[in-house]
């Protein structure tokens, strides 16, 4: 129940074309790169000849008829997915994970309104403990100093917000829809179609503890269809999972606790284990793109819920099905679509893109669904 937002495993050198290939009744995607300039792939070429890749992004290929150029600008960004992807290859080989975490490590003591940051080098130089680096890394997260470890700290860094784009985009949310979050003790949130991506950031959430003193409690309940089943028990049990909090939070007694429900969310709010929620959240759903008979009656239910709903996508067309949906169900928002300062800030190839070399952010835009 959501939506490809990009692709790295597969990107080649690049642009390319995916297809869908069955061999054995076992389905799977092909991946095949073509020429940037006259989109003819390497079969398609006279006398055996070969696609060359951009000598400095590697992830562009031109033809031996066609020029060997692209955009410096769009060279350039394809250059970081590379180096990113490096880290990411890197980061998987040492420690078997396949993304990185970083967010305050220790608990304000003072509230400050996260939309007081101008963008991610502020909140992590002024609003969380990275101030040191602040003259070490540019607005663009990239490292200005010589010292390897700490480029390694700040390339991880730029490489987690991919992950934590989840725990700053929820914080934006709640401001925007909750006057008193600041004053808050306890807050529920429903992860709707939660996945890989939202299970892999859970570490992260305790960022909302640390970010906003007067919170104790944070539960977190995670349904959609790609939860995964209870080895031990039913999906219905509910019975909750607390999260290890880092030392300060567990000696004050601040606690996050984390259920799951296997469903689509319309079902769950019938059932006895529903509890209204501050605020739920569906990122990259693709409601409008895939699967929209399985999402129509959960978009149909948050149209009216008694709650405000964040929803997030990668593209602006995207976006423009939302919209399209949300208008015939009458629905109203507490923030328009617009462009999330909160996006992840290591940017992927995109799947199927509409042009070559279409690059996308995660969370790139957001908006809010009013509660009725």
């Amino acid at each position: 129940m959501r939506s490809t937002v990009g692709l790295r495993e597969l990107a080649g050198p690049g642009p390319g074309s995916l297809r869908l290939i069955n061999d054995g009744g076992q389905t799977g995607i092909s991946y095949e790169p073509y020429c940037y300039h006259c989109y003819r792939r390497e079969s398609q070429l006279e006398d055996g000849a070969k696609l060359n890749a951009c000598q400095y992004c590697f992830l562009t290929s031109f033809c031996p008829s066609c020029q060997q150029t692209h955009p410096s600008a769009e060279c350039a960004t394809l250059q970081d997915i590379a180096a990113d992807d490096k880290i990411i290859v890197d980061l998987r080989r040492r420690t078997g994970k396949s993304s990185t975490i970083s967010f305050t490590k220790f608990p304000r003591k003072q509230h400050f309104l996260l939309s007081s940051a101008k963008d991610w080098y502020d909140y992590y130089t002024r609003l969380s403990d990275m101030g040191g680096f602040r003259s070490k890394m540019n607005r663009d997260l990239k490292y200005l100093a010589n010292d390897p470890k700490e480029r390694e700290f700040v390339e991880y860094m730029r490489c987690g917000t991919n992950t934590t784009t989840i725990q700053l985009t929820l914080i934006a949310a709640l401001e925007a829809a909750i006057p008193n979050v600041s004053t808050r003790g306890s807050i529920n949130l429903h992860i709707i179609g939660a996945a890989g991506a939202e299970f892999a950031s859970v570490p992260a959430f305790e960022e909302l503890l640390h970010f906003l003193p007067s919170l104790t409690a944070l539960r977190l309940s995670f349904v959609g269809l790609n939860v995964l089943e209870d080895l031990k028990h039913d999906t219905e049990t509910q019975n909750p999972h607390t999260l290890q909090c880092c030392t300060t939070c567990t000696k004050m007694g601040r606690t996050i606790s984390i259920t799951t429900w296997r469903g689509p969310y319309h079902a769950y709010v019938d059932t006895e284990f529903y509890k209204t929620p501050d605020l739920a959240a569906a990122f990259h759903s693709g409601f409008s793109v895939d699967e929209q008979a399985d999402w129509y009656p959960t978009i149909k239910y948050l149209a009216h819920a008694p709650h405000p709903t964040l929803l997030t996508a990668a593209r602006y067309f995207e976006i423009q099905g939302h919209m399209g949906v949300w208008k015939n169900l009458g629905a109203e928002f507490v923030k328009n679509a617009e462009l999330n300062k909160w996006k992840g800030m290591s940017p992927s190839l995109a799947v199927c893109g509409d042009k070559p070399n279409e690059v996308v952010y995660q969370n790139y835009w957001w908006y809010i669904v009013k509660q009725r």
